[in-house]
């Protein structure tokens, strides 16, 4: 595909006036890049230059910096293999499959992401509690979810498995039909076309789905906080221990926490988008 530069030189036009026209866009465009990327550095480097690299040394080798650490990445990586194992089922019913009533489960699935997180933990919180036909149902099976580590992988699935959904549905409807009907001409059940077809040609999306998932689990606050509350060691994931600490004024442990908390995962959403991009390459 041509890009507008080539197709601007291509055009007929009069000598200069076009390519004056284009470089003025391209400058125009190129300073708003630059102030909205600028606005980005600065608020990450206004973290970065706050942050003592020996108190943050300090506070993830100390028991309660790294249990919240550790809980973070142990329930937002049981979140990334729960939404793997349902998210894909979803995202392929709702890309190749016409029923009644998809429109209404498209639009609930919109709803985590668009519903403020307190909101989403009230909702689990009433759900969860004894008062309710669900909660007390689990509390007889001998399940607890309030205020435990099982919570905060709860909150955070529903608030971040609509992320993976949403972009492996998306990458799933961009497969050719005619992959797909060859493989059905030739017979190949829908698991094995699912396997050798869908599959292969996902994994960008799914790749991408799955790192914003992650990142996204790892920065959730309100609905974790309002059902799983704030037990060191226990419960007080990185983002409740972030403000836990900046409120009871321990600026530095929170700056470090979120310094951590930062890098992990800008590493994480780069690492996976360069693998996505390799993949899609070959």
């Amino acid at each position: 595909m041509e890009t507008l530069t080539a197709a601007y030189e291509k055009a007929p036009r009069r000598p200069g006036v076009l390519r004056d026209r284009l470089l003025r866009f391209d400058l125009l465009m190129a300073l708003l890049t630059a102030l909205f990327f600028s606005l980005i550095l600065l608020v990450l480097l206004s973290l970065v230059g706050a942050a003592s690299w020996r108190e943050v040394i300090a506070h993830v080798g100390s028991s309660r910096g790294f249990d919240c650490i550790l809980l973070s990445l142990k329930t937002s990586f049981a979140v990334v293999v729960l939404t793997l194992l349902l998210g894909f089922p979803a995202a392929y019913i709702l890309a190749l499959k016409q029923f009644r009533g998809k429109a209404f489960l498209d639009t609930l699935l919109d709803l985590p992401i668009i519903m403020p997180p307190l909101v989403t933990g009230l909702c689990l919180l009433l759900l969860l509690n004894q008062a309710n036909p669900v909660g007390r149902l689990l509390q007889e099976w001998g399940v607890r979810l309030l205020f435990t580590p099982g919570g905060i992988i709860l909150a955070q699935f529903f608030v971040a498995a609509p992320f993976f959904i949403k972009t492996v549905r998306e990458s799933i409807a961009a497969i050719p039909s005619n992959l797909l009907a060859a493989s059905a001409t030739l017979n190949a059940s829908d698991f094995y076309t699912f396997r050798r077809v869908v599959l292969p040609l996902c994994r960008k999306g799914a790749c991408a789905g799955m790192a914003m998932t992650w990142a996204r689990a790892l920065g959730e606050f309100g609905a974790t906080a309002m059902v799983a509350g704030s037990i060191p060691g226990r419960t007080e994931t990185m983002t409740i221990a972030i403000y836990m600490e900046a409120m009871s004024g321990g600026l530095g442990n929170s700056i470090s926490t979120a310094l951590v908390l930062v890098l992990f995962s800008f590493t994480l959403l780069f690492v996976l988008k360069l693998q996505a991009g390799r993949q899609y390459e070959y």
